[in-house]
């Protein structure tokens, strides 16, 4: 397998500072922005200066110009809207603070969600709907803890972007131009990529050169240029791994998808990705949810890795689009299922079908399989993508069902 090492060595420090800011991530503060046209944005402000506030609204950050803000009113603090909520429910009203721990959870105010559902617990034990939306919750808080170290890992000398891209508002279906390049894709392959496939790979002479310019003095670089050179590229791209050399990634070339990718390919993208997700009246088309894939030459690389690139990048308060650590929570996944089989429902859309009767439907188990397969945690592959979203889905955040 690919080594782990250039893409997880544990900081001390960055460990520390995740749990300084665990509170402070958990209990974001909202906002509702008044424009002078009329509209009223509610979201999670991220930032604010002199010219622009930016809210975050259904995971998209949303910059707004000060000089067309009317008026903007930040809510309560969490734990104090959580006190008012609360004290409008009798403490055994089951379904009235299960919506309350459910509404805390889509708010991404997780440990409140969970304090609520310890307490639900403990008076009603024997309900599963609590149990189920503890393990969630559970999760969304262990992401949170971890997403510190993981993400100044993974950017340590990257040099071509960040996760972190701002979105493309679009006002009719984006085009050819609007797909990932075949650099960005390469950069994928390499970080998806499973050496003991040994796959094909070139190292260019010149990058050779550069490796041995910059790692001549580590201990891990094979010391005989003549002798690595003679090495298969994947045996190369190994020791590049090793040494962390992510400024050469980029000019690694990988001509094959990885097993995981190949099978992201064949099953989950082909069969259920573009023919139902993507389709033209669905996320194929002009379909709110801030949430746009591609149909252009679909069995195409462009296309291929960019719908898996939107669709692992994707996150909504009620979790990730691909869920590598919880595969079968997926929301691409949830989503397809009948409403009252599912832990998170897709929004009610009429005339959407299921997919899937139950989760042990046989196709969603292959689909959780394929999902599965992928790298833990998810690799960041340092490109800079603007997701294309609908002009009106930058105005509306989308509210999740329970």
């Amino acid at each position: 397998m690919m080594s782990a090492s250039h893409r997880s060595p544990c900081l001390r420090f960055v460990c520390a500072l995740a749990m300084m800011m665990w509170s402070s991530q958990a209990l974001a503060r909202e906002a509702v922005v008044t424009t002078l046209d009329g509209r009223v944005l509610t979201g999670e402000l991220v930032n604010e200066d002199e010219v622009t506030v930016t809210l975050l609204i259904s995971g998209i950050k949303t910059p707004i110009p000060r000089r067309s803000i009317q008026e903007m009113e930040l809510l309560p603090e969490p734990r104090e809207q959580y006190r008012q909520m609360r004290a409008e429910l009798e403490d055994d009203d089951l379904d009235g603070r299960y919506r309350l721990a459910y509404t805390l959870y889509e708010k991404k105010w997780f440990d409140l969600s969970m304090s609520e559902l310890n307490s639900l617990e403990r008076a009603f034990p024997q309900s599963d709907k609590i149990r189920s939306l503890k393990t969630v919750v559970q999760v969304r808080i262990d992401r949170l803890q971890e997403a510190v170290p993981r993400e100044t890992t993974n950017n340590t000398q990257t040099p071509r972007g960040s996760r972190q891209s701002p979105v493309t508002i679009v006002t009719e279906a984006p085009g050819q131009e609007q797909l990932l390049t075949q650099e960005q894709i390469n950069l994928i392959r390499i970080y998806e990529a499973d050496l003991d496939t040994q796959p094909r790979v070139t190292l260019p002479p010149e990058t050779i050169d550069k490796l041995f310019e910059t790692y001549a003095s580590d201990d891990r670089l094979v010391k005989d240029q003549r002798a690595f050179r003679q090495l298969p590229g994947y045996e190369q791209l190994n020791i590049l791994f090793d040494l962390q050399a992510r400024e050469l990634y980029g000019d690694v070339v990988i001509r094959q998808d990885s097993p995981a990718i190949k099978t992201f390919r064949s099953q989950l993208h082909q069969r259920y990705v573009l023919n139902y997700c993507a389709t033209t009246g669905c996320h194929g088309g002009k379909s709110p949810g801030g949430l746009f894939l591609f149909r252009i030459q679909p069995n195409s690389d462009p296309t291929v890795y960019t719908n898996f690139y939107i669709l692992s990048r994707m996150e909504k308060a009620q979790g990730m689009m691909l869920d590598r650590d919880m595969p079968r929570r997926s929301l691409l996944l949830q989503y397809g299922l009948k409403r009252d089989a599912a832990a998170t429902p897709h929004p009610d859309v009429p005339g959407l079908r299921p997919q899937f009767i139950t989760e042990q439907d046989k196709r969603f188990q292959v689909y959780v399989d394929v999902i599965d397969q992928l790298w833990k945690p998810a690799p960041e592959y340092g490109i800079s993508y603007r997701p294309p979203v609908w002009q009106e889905d930058q105005d509306q955040a989308e509210t999740p069902e329970e």
